[in-house]
């Protein structure tokens, strides 16, 4: 599947990022979390972007809500 190779190139950090940004967290809240710059959070984010081909957070959250649909469907 598409968005689980994508999600397999994320770096650990940008996984992190990922998931908080699909959380809802701002950018400086998970600068806070992370213990890390809001500078540095944008980078990743611009990075989770690119590599999962979307635009938008909205974009972001429903491929990767519907990656976690198919593989809880897919599973026994």
């Amino acid at each position: 599947d598409d968005t689980q190779a994508c999600l397999a190139s994320l770096t650990t950090r940008e996984r992190e990022v990922m998931d908080l940004v699909v959380a809802g967290h701002l950018t400086k809240r998970i600068a806070t979390i992370l213990g890390i710059s809001t500078k540095t959070v944008e980078v990743h984010r611009s990075n989770i972007t690119r590599k999962m081909g979307v635009d938008s957070v909205a974009q972001l959250v429903r491929k990767v809500m519907q990656s976690q649909q198919q593989s809880r469907s897919s599973s026994p």
